[in-house]
């Protein structure tokens, strides 16, 4: 076992992992904040929606052809990351199932636009964002997950997302340009996975000899496929039922409602998902204490940032909306206050449903706490966007959001007790609470939107990191004890 969590180690700690990730994730975050105000000034709330309905009808078939391999390469490719002739094999069967369902995606697909006619009118939007199906199966992203291999991940994320900055404000110029909105989505995407297919060479082999037994992996992979298909009918039926039951303009409105909520989920989620591998390695080395331990502070990381993220979004909804999408979007304010709880709630749930369930090997967990919240979101789609569009839409997610979380929460606590959870939780949220009160204040004093946020977000990160020295949260003292160590390391290399 020593052995094993020396080859551990070699791949970087979790903590650096997480740090490489999130600022992936923050690099993320901080692009679209530059674009996508452009964007939508741009393109308006129709082209932007427009656009957001042929990404949610194309992420249907992007589903049937991972199949959930994703996170099924994670996790069994993290078993045998240090032998390169079982990873090679590992890979090479899991790249030819993958083949095989994205063959599949795309004849599905032609069979869609021949015959649905709605979809005769997004056709060429569509073929273009159809593209980057193909590129997300060769560029192999699991292999690198497995690996914890967030270095590169990071250099090569960042790189294009400049990439993509520059070819949005060369080409996207009108209204019209919808196609070459979505087109520099996709050419920016498949750079990275080209770029990743090229550098797996260093770690499988994906042109060695032997027989492939896809066969095995099919079992494990329905399953997740399953998983993915239930939790992707309630995170992209939204988008879908509102394009298809009141339109372009409803879409654009309720994009423009989520997409501060879905960018910091996304740092949210990045916290935690650099975890998959590292508890799948305890779980399958029955290493009971440290699974539990790092699950603990997973649940930390996550309530962390979900909830003074979810808390401060809720005061700051206004100056975000005109901001980042302008007075067109003013309809968009009151769906972003309603959806503003899914940072924390669907922060949880894939917490819990992908980095412990997963590790466990119960993977039928997620997908009944999924299956339930896929069915109370279409149902409450069906009564709610009908009268009120972008707003219903944003209720069903919620009350849909909740149903998820609360049946992996009960199942959890066969393996884990949740008294510690909750504790962290009425820490957080009390410092959260505090921390908006603060933001408030900062927008009373403020003159206009701009200055709003400008002072608001760093007065408000400032009150939060202050609460927590003070409650001395570990997270919190780690990060000063790092600090107070690299200031001496360098004090002693002047002296």
């Amino acid at each position: 076992m020593e052995q094993n969590r020396a080859s551990m180690n070699s791949t970087g700690s979790v903590k650096t992992n997480a740090v490489l990730n999130m600022t992936r994730t923050l690099m993320g975050l901080a692009f679209p904040l530059v674009t996508f105000p452009y964007a939508s000034r741009i393109l308006l709330p129709e082209g932007i929606g427009r656009v957001n309905f042929a990404l949610s009808v194309t992420s249907y078939f992007a589903i049937v052809a991972s199949l959930g391999i994703e996170n099924y390469g994670i996790r069994e490719a993290a078993k045998v990351r240090d032998d390169r002739q079982r990873l090679s094999q590992l890979a090479r069967e899991i790249l030819a199932v993958n083949m095989v369902s994205t063959a599949a995606a795309y004849a599905l697909l032609a069979a869609a636009l021949i015959g649905i006619p709605r979809l005769a009118e997004y056709r060429e939007l569509l073929c273009v964002c159809s593209a980057s199906i193909l590129f997300t199966t060769i560029g192999v992203g699991w292999l690198y997950s497995a690996l914890e291999d967030y270095l590169y991940i990071t250099v090569r994320s960042v790189a294009f997302q400049v990439l993509s900055a520059v070819l949005l404000f060369s080409f996207v110029r009108t209204k019209d340009d919808c196609v070459q909105y979505a087109a520099i989505a996709v050419v920016s995407s498949a750079g990275s996975n080209i770029l990743n297919l090229i550098h797996s060479r260093k770690f499988v082999d994906f042109w060695g000899h032997g027989r492939l037994n896809m066969g095995k992996h099919i079992k494990p992979i329905m399953v997740l496929f399953a998983m993915a298909v239930t939790v992707k009918l309630y995170t992209a039926l939204d988008t879908t039922m509102l394009g298809f039951m009141k339109g372009d303009r409803e879409v654009g409105i309720y994009t423009a409602a989520t997409k501060i909520n879905r960018m910091i989920l996304s740092l949210v989620t990045a916290a935690s998902a650099v975890l998959l591998p590292r508890l799948s390695f305890y779980s399958r080395q029955e290493d009971k204490s440290a699974f539990l331990r790092l699950s603990y502070k997973g649940f930390d990381a996550v309530l962390l940032i979900a909830l003074p993220c979810a808390v401060g979004l809720c005061v700051l909804s206004t100056p975000i909306v005109h901001i980042l999408s302008g007075a067109e979007y003013d309809a968009a304010i009151v769906p972003m206050r309603i959806m503003n709880p899914v940072i924390l709630i669907i922060g949880l749930s894939g917490y819990i449903g992908i980095q412990l369930f997963m590790p466990l090997g119960r993977e039928r967990w997620t997908l009944w706490s999924v299956m339930a919240g896929a069915a109370v979101n279409l149902t409450l789609n069906l009564f709610l966007i009908p009268r009120h569009g972008a707003t219903g839409a944003a209720v069903a997610t919620v009350i849909a959001e909740s149903c998820v979380t609360a049946v992996q929460l009960c199942f959890v606590r066969r393996y884990l007790a949740l008294r510690p959870v909750l504790v962290s939780f009425l820490k957080y949220l009390v410092c959260s609470c505090v921390m908006s009160a603060a933001v408030f204040l900062c927008m009373r004093l403020s003159g206009t939107e701009w200055l709003a946020l400008a002072v608001g977000v760093p007065a408000g990160i400032a009150v939060y990191s202050a609460l927590l020295v003070a409650w001395k949260d570990s997270f919190a003292m780690g990060f000063l004890g790092a600090i107070r160590t690299r200031l001496q390391k360098r004090k002693k290399e002047v002296s």
